[in-house]
């Protein structure tokens, strides 16, 4: 009787450790390359619209080796639902290569993941403490945005520009021109080309990397009038003409991208926009190449008599920052009525 007694008060206690285990068993995890299972990520880093782990490796890691498992769930709003992600790794790692960092595993949610919308979402996956051995230099933040290549921004403080009103000689156009830009202004030469113009660049936005100056070109707005006697011959149809030549002729470019010319009206004149992009390679000095990507926007205006142009040139890597301040003398440009 006793023994039956000892067995009864034994079965629930036999079935809570049996429960536990089943639990065990219902979700590997790989904690090692060569482990399948929900993986064990050293790190990661989520986006709105992408985000990017950190794995184990010994050699022969790829995104191949894994899958990822979506839930669809009901999410903040009906029009929003919430997807729960889990990355599993299907293919074992059985190469011997000692890869100290691991791998870097990128996911794009639209493409690799069907997911698209307004929506919110979580991985499921857990995220291990850093070894005692990982230097804080070395972190997912700072490699895993230069190994995957994803679109997460650098934050920078945005400062608005002070502006002062410029109105070129006899009266051809006023706008608004950010004064702690570097002006430059030639009288005598307007008046010899019959282009009435002012250029602006800004000095200070590259800064030394490990101790090696960029050598970009500064950012450049300009603001010009060409009246019907200019020297350079140009009219707003011919300017236009010249654009288009150079877009028809450089379509499928690798190297350069030139978008389709767009209908505005400025200051109450019939107005178009041109944007294009342009690979630059520049000597510098007999053993240096200087390389980027040269963004361009151009507003050219028609006038009465003649016609403005207002253009923002900047390596790309400086271009958003400049957009405002050429907004606001796009925004302010007011030509001769």
């Amino acid at each position: 009787m006793y023994a039956v007694q000892k067995l009864r008060k034994a079965v629930p206690l036999l079935l809570c450790f049996l429960s536990f285990g089943l639990n065990v068993e219902a979700r590997p995890f790989s904690n090692s390359p060569r482990q399948t299972g929900e993986v064990v990520l050293e790190e990661t880093v989520l986006g709105p619209k992408a985000f990017a782990v950190r794995v184990g490796s010994n050699g022969c890691t790829s995104k191949n080796s894994f899958g990822v498992s979506v839930r669809k769930e009901s999410g903040v709003s009906e029009r929003a639902p919430h997807y729960v992600l889990t990355i599993n790794r299907k293919v074992p790692d059985e190469c011997k290569a000692i890869v100290q960092d691991g791998a870097v595993i990128a996911y794009d949610l639209q493409k690799d993941l069907g997911i698209s919308g307004n929506y919110t979402y979580t991985i499921t996956n857990p995220v291990e403490s850093s070894h005692p051995f990982a230097e804080s230099h070395d972190s997912f933040l700072s490699a895993a945005l230069k190994d995957a290549a994803l679109p997460f921004p650098e934050l920078k403080e945005v400062r608005p520009e002070p502006f002062e009103k410029f109105t070129v000689e006899h009266g051809f156009f006023s706008c608004l021109l950010p004064s702690d830009w570097t002006r430059s202004h030639d009288v005598p030469g307007d008046e010899k080309a019959g282009i009435y113009e002012v250029t602006l660049s800004k000095a200070g936005m590259a800064k030394p990397e490990d101790g090696e100056q960029y050598h970009f070109p500064e950012p450049m707005i300009y603001v010009g009038y060409y009246s019907t006697q200019n020297t350079a011959k140009k009219t707003y149809e011919s300017y236009l003409a010249d654009y288009d030549r150079l877009r028809l002729k450089n379509a499928g470019s690798a190297r350069s991208a030139y978008k389709k010319p767009q209908k505005a009206t400025i200051a109450g004149y019939a107005s178009t926009i041109t944007e294009y992009e342009v690979w630059q390679e520049t000597p510098r000095g007999p053993l240096f190449t200087t390389r980027y990507w040269l963004k361009a926007r151009f507003v050219i205006v028609r006038g009465r008599e003649g016609f403005c142009v207002l253009a923002l040139k900047s390596p790309k890597e400086f271009y958003d920052r400049c957009l405002p301040a050429f907004q606001a003398v796009v925004d302010s440009f007011v030509p001769k009525r």
